[in-house]
């Protein structure tokens, strides 16, 4: 009866969030122009769109969690109020770079901010000191290792699903399969909390999809993209698949942000091997090279969206499986990917 309640309880907070999304980005959409919100076509030589867009997916992402977790009371939880205070300094500062263009070094230090405080409010992980770990030192080593790799972690996603975010739809749909799967995972362990916050999470990225998808009637921004990845990456630190065990499910995330990861590896690795500029946009993403293959756009993002949804099943799966095994599966992907990614750069101008 409990689990029945508890979907009860999903399909609530999935309306709710996609209603007040929906809403909330309407009313975005008519005010971005008078507040100077707005996406100018030609800014920037990665942008192809004709007419200027607003820039308001994170002001509607982040409102919209403000005001579901107001309604459910569930910022009174510890984790999330930690994931909800660090995730609106990740808005913020990408609020202020969508007006005026932050530089790069800004950028990561927000970012950086934000992680330290998620840390202090009292969420990182929890590897290195885990009696599973094969590299445990026993000493205070392995808390400074647990404070780097969540700095690490989260200042990755964060940037992945910011990275990634140059196709209509692409970033926000990629949150929303992520977002589902965290939410069946804490089904299946009881985390009420998180079932509840991956639900909300997923309504807005439903709700923002509306008008995300192509053609872009609104675009996420810095704070918008920056923002989901920030909370997606600290979504999967408070997870706990007790089906599981550390040794196999500690790849569980990788596989289910795979797409974003990916993208991110091939475009800072290929501009490296290009000389170019690392953080300065450009149409060198995979959905980019997938178009120059003959793939339409949009197309492709259909396309990385089914990829993203395959490798999250692979790491729903893992999780009951072997640890051997699981580590084999999750070792296969890499070497898949690892492929994929030199055909698509060998002979990338």
């Amino acid at each position: 009866m409990e689990q029945f309640q508890n979907m009860d309880n999903v399909m609530l907070l999935l309306l709710g969030s996609i209603t007040i999304s929906v809403v909330l980005g309407w009313f975005s959409i008519k005010i971005a122009p008078r507040v100077g919100l707005m996406d100018i076509p030609g800014s920037a030589e990665h942008k192809n769109h004709s007419n200027a867009v607003p820039l308001t997916g994170g002001v509607v992402l982040i409102d919209t969690m403000i005001i579901m977790m107001i309604i459910t009371g569930m910022w009174q939880d510890t984790e999330i109020k930690a994931i909800l205070v660090s995730g609106c300094i990740i808005g913020i500062f990408g609020l202020i770079d969508d007006y005026i263009n932050l530089t790069p070094t800004l950028k990561l230090i927000g970012q950086i901010v934000g992680a330290i405080v998620l840390i202090y409010l009292g969420v990182q992980v929890n590897i290195f000191d885990s009696p599973e770990f094969i590299y445990r030192t026993g000493s205070n080593l392995d808390n400074w290792l647990n404070l780097l790799i969540t700095i690490l972690w989260v200042v990755t996603l964060t940037n992945a699903f910011n990275f990634i975010d140059s196709s209509d739809g692409l970033s926000v749909g990629l949150s929303g399969l992520s977002a589902a799967f965290f939410l069946v995972i804490s089904l299946t362990t009881g985390q009420i909390v998180i079932i509840y916050f991956c639900a909300i999470l997923l309504g807005i990225c439903i709700g923002l999809y509306f008008f995300n998808s192509y053609p872009a009637k609104l675009f996420l921004g810095d704070s918008g993209a920056q923002t989901l990845g920030f909370l997606l990456a600290a979504t999967a630190i408070v997870y706990n698949p007790n089906t599981g065990i550390q040794s196999s499910t500690w790849f569980v995330p990788i596989l289910i942000f795979y797409v974003p990861l990916f993208d991110l590896i091939l475009v800072v690795s290929s501009r490296l091997r290009r000389n170019k500029t690392i953080y300065k946009a450009s149409r060198d993403h995979t959905y980019h090279r997938l178009s120059s293959r003959g793939i339409p756009i949009h197309h492709s993002v259909l396309i990385l969206h089914g990829i993203s949804l395959v490798m999250s099943m692979v790491g729903y799966l893992c999780l009951n499986l072997p640890v051997i095994f699981a580590n084999v599966v999750f070792s296969l992907t890499i070497l898949l990917g690892l492929t994929i990614l030199y055909e698509l750069d060998k002979n990338y101008p």
